[in-house]
């Protein structure tokens, strides 16, 4: 409706806009330093050949702009034309078949190196990847603080607090506009084509995010002997509840691996000439845990699939935009959410790696939270994990689900003293927990 085509012109009519797309794209190839479009197998590592590329045309490190233009015949999810049998109706169809893709890659003077992926097949998809370290150096060359690189690691950083505010501003982006606007700069007569045909602008969604939390030590031989420790300790000791946890999916009251789960839950050990690295997945999402050149502990949040991790925004069925938890969207518009999300299972499992090696003893631990004080005038006890009252309590806050969208009274009441009560009771109950709450 939106193009205007008769279905029997389908074919005909993609063909045509296809090699539009090619031609408009081998004239864009003429200004990359090679001159020309580089045909690719699809199991050739691409950003290696763009290396060899920039070496053997002498690039330089400074040059920004378009770099190369890859192509090679990859699998995608496309329509087809088919004739109904019963209606003798022609229908277009959801189809899976091969066809070409382009790889625009680009030095960018403000994102570093990135690159675009066109399809030049009906519905002409348009994949951006971008790497925030890429990003975050060249925020870090502006502001003039120091690092020292190695591959897409930072190994040392001479201000890692003022590192982690520029990369936190990463995420105030518009996204929408900011994507587009790529494909406008760097494929203009791309961009031209889709606006000839009438289509809309492209819906922006994350297809997958990795983010990574970054732990420098002061020194390689730290490491090194603290690693192979952290790896027994996730093979022997984390379970598959703790990778749920981990990615904060719902577990039951006692924490358990609810009843109804069809999933797979996966732990997976793995050794290289690198290195050894953990990696714990549930379905198509996943946190690794890996070193990087000796000195760089990583673990790494992937999600691919966003089922069941919540969102706070209104419903979008709701005229009075009222705040409510909602499934988390793919569009980037949920993009800052993803990275809560993701920053949040990170930091759960560093939370779990912590027990490994401490040089602290259990007093040292303990003491500052057990000591009492007094706040405006009232003086409340310290805790004690150690007693079994205590220690329900702090089981009881830290269930994973709690991580998502916070916990209640009647929660934590709940947990600590079942579900079975008498009206009296329970106001009696969340009197006492409203206490304990306090303490905390």
């Amino acid at each position: 409706n939106v193009i205007g085509v008769l279905l029997k012109f389908f074919t005909a009519f993609v063909e045509g806009s296809s090699r539009k797309v090619k031609k408009a794209t081998e004239r864009l190839a003429q200004k990359t330093p090679a001159g020309k479009v580089v045909y690719l197998a699809a199991n050739r590592d691409k950003q290696e050949v763009v290396e060899e590329l920039l070496r053997k045309h002498a690039v330089p490190e400074s040059f920004t702009g378009l770099l190369a233009v890859l192509s090679c015949v990859e699998n995608c999810n496309s329509y087809e034309l088919h004739k109904n049998a019963e209606s003798q109706h022609l229908e277009v169809r959801s189809a899976f078949r091969k066809c070409l893709h382009y790889y625009l890659y680009i030095r960018h003077p403000r994102f570093g190196l990135m690159h675009i992926r066109i399809m030049t097949w009906f519905p002409m998809r348009v994949q951006i990847c971008m790497n925030g370290r890429e990003w975050l150096a060249r925020q870090m060359d502006a502001a003039g603080i120091a690092y020292e690189r190695l591959d897409n690691t930072f190994a040392w950083v001479a201000d890692f607090a003022e590192a982690q505010r520029l990369l936190d501003e990463q995420m105030k982006t518009d996204w929408p506009k900011m994507l587009s606007d790529l494909i406008r700069e760097y494929h203009p007569d791309f961009a031209k084509l889709l606006g000839a045909l009438q289509l809309p602008d492209y819906y922006w969604t994350a297809e997958q995010t990795e983010w990574a939390t970054d732990v420098s030590f002061r020194s390689a031989e730290q490491l090194q002997r603290l690693y192979p420790r952290l790896i027994r300790h996730a093979t022997e000791n984390l379970s598959c509840v703790d990778v749920m946890r981990f990615l904060q999916q719902r577990l039951t009251k006692s924490g358990e691996i609810h009843g109804r789960f069809q999933g797979e839950v996966v732990i997976d050990r793995k050794t290289r000439h690198e290195g050894t690295r953990m990696k714990h997945r549930m379905g198509q999402n996943s946190v690794k845990m890996y070193d990087k050149f000796g000195k760089v502990l990583r673990v790494e949040t992937t999600i691919h699939n966003a089922e069941g991790l919540k969102v706070y925004r209104p419903r979008e069925s709701d005229p009075e935009k009222r705040l409510a938890w909602q499934p988390l969207r793919r569009g980037v518009a949920d993009l800052y959410r993803r990275c809560q999300l993701s920053q949040r299972a990170n930091e759960t499992y560093l939370e779990a790696m912590s027990v490994v090696e401490s040089p602290e003893t259990l007093e040292s631990l303990t003491v500052p939270v057990s000591a009492a004080l007094e706040r405006e005038g009232r003086r409340y006890r310290g805790l004690n994990p150690l007693s079994v009252e205590d220690g329900r309590l702090l089981k009881a806050i830290n269930r994973g689900e709690y991580a998502i969208a916070g916990f209640r009274n009647r929660d934590v009441r709940q947990d600590l003293f079942g579900t079975e009560a008498t009206a009296a009771d329970e106001k009696k109950q969340s009197g006492q927990v409203t206490r304990r709450l306090q303490l905390l």
